[in-house]
């Protein structure tokens, strides 16, 4: 999952630094597809690992934060793809695809924050 983050904000940071250079939208797609799919092979990782301990799935907080997370990154590479399918609506859909990929890296790190707390390496700040 934290590999994943570093690799949707290397592809925000193309994206937002980058733009005059001839690659950067072949860099800004492939780092952010490659976030997406670790993102989602720590889900499987996660769900697999959930039942083999015979837990129950999205019982915490966690669980349920990730769920969300993993919906918007890959609904924000879809984004992206559907404004160069349907050109009339680009700049509609360019917006969306801008605060979903905002929103997803926001999302990533508060699962990574919420994933140190249920494991112990953070204190549990709503337990006060």
């Amino acid at each position: 999952m934290a590999a994943g983050f570093f690799l949707m904000a290397a592809g925000f940071a193309v994206a937002r630094f980058m733009r005059k250079k001839r690659f950067w939208l072949r860099a800004h797609r492939a780092l952010g597809l490659s976030g997406a799919s670790l993102i989602g092979l720590g889900f499987l990782t996660a769900l697999y690992m959930v039942n083999e301990f015979g837990d129950e799935h999205f019982a915490v907080l966690h669980a349920r934060v990730g769920a969300l997370t993993v919906f918007l990154s890959f609904m924000t590479p879809a984004l992206g793809q559907l404004q160069i399918v349907f050109r009339s609506r680009a700049a509609d859909i360019r917006n969306w695809h801008r605060w979903s990929g905002a929103m997803t890296l926001l999302m990533v790190f508060l699962t990574i924050l919420t994933g140190l707390v249920q494991a112990g390496v953070l204190p549990d700040l709503l337990s006060f």
